[in-house]
């Protein structure tokens, strides 16, 4: 099982669009599939019309509720979700006298074995849930958009990563850098892609696609459907298959023969 978080300590750079449509993405692929919103404003739910006055991740940390309790099965086929609400924005304080309260997420999850791939979905914030999801986690997917501010807030964010690591002395993480909505029209996407590339921090980890500026992902989003139910014929569709693609291939033993690195990187000119 492989468990990948999605983050960035900045909202609006598609956070939330990439969790939903990579989770969906592999459980379209045949894999089976456990989304997880760490994030107290509860977007996963909203997306997926899924009811969140029910039991959620605060019930999983604050109440240690057993788990087969709080996962909602059939959500789509090969997936299932815990739910995030703002009842969550509540865990800081409820979580603050526990013992190891950074590992949490970690125990509570230890008997979740069944499933391919966990994805999980964080707040744009160093949180005390964002520190759990990231002790917990193999691969952190760091979410890049294309302007010059969210390529600081990368750099802070991959810093504030490793700090969190190195004080738990935890394993080291796969961690991968995501470009977010690029326009290869404009020149602030590609002077941004080109300094994202260039930068000695997140250059390294930089993957070899990119997901492009779409208005349809924002109409998947309003409709409460991924990219693929909404519209499968989408350049956001093709970018986020590839994703999955790459991801599979990295991670989830998939030998199945896609488009070569070279054709996924002429998205940057």
């Amino acid at each position: 099982m492989v468990r990948i978080a999605i983050v960035n300590m900045k909202g609006g750079v598609g956070k939330t669009t990439t969790s939903v449509n990579l989770a969906i993405g592999m459980a379209n692929r045949g894999r089976k599939v456990l989304l997880v919103d760490m994030d107290p404003q509860g977007n996963v739910a909203h997306s997926l019309k899924i009811r969140a006055h029910q039991n959620t991740i605060y019930d999983l940390l604050a109440d240690d509720i057993l788990i087969d309790q709080i996962i909602r099965t059939g959500i789509r086929e090969n997936l299932d979700v815990i739910p995030s609400s703002n009842v969550a924005f509540g865990l800081e304080n409820r979580l603050a006298g526990e013992t190891l309260r950074e590992k949490i997420f970690s125990r509570r999850m230890k008997t979740v074995t069944a499933y391919d791939f966990v994805v999980v979905d964080t707040s744009p914030a160093m949180s005390l849930l964002t520190v759990n999801t990231l002790l917990y986690v193999d691969v952190v997917v760091l979410v890049v958009s294309m302007d010059q501010m969210a390529i600081i807030g990368a750099v802070q964010s991959l810093a504030g990563l490793k700090r969190i690591l190195s004080a738990f002395e935890s394993p080291t993480k796969e961690i991968l850098v995501l470009p977010t909505l690029y326009n290869a029209s404009t020149n602030g996407s590609k002077e941004t892609m080109t300094a994202l590339q260039e930068d000695p921090d997140l250059g390294p980890y930089l993957i070899p696609l990119v997901i492009r500026q779409d208005v349809k992902l924002s109409y998947a989003a309003a409709s409460k459907r991924s990219i693929w139910e909404y519209d499968a014929r989408t350049r956001a569709a093709e970018d986020y298959a590839k994703l999955v693609g790459y991801l599979l291939r990295r991670f989830g033993n998939e030998t199945e023969k896609t488009e070569s690195v070279e054709a996924q990187t002429e998205f940057y000119s």
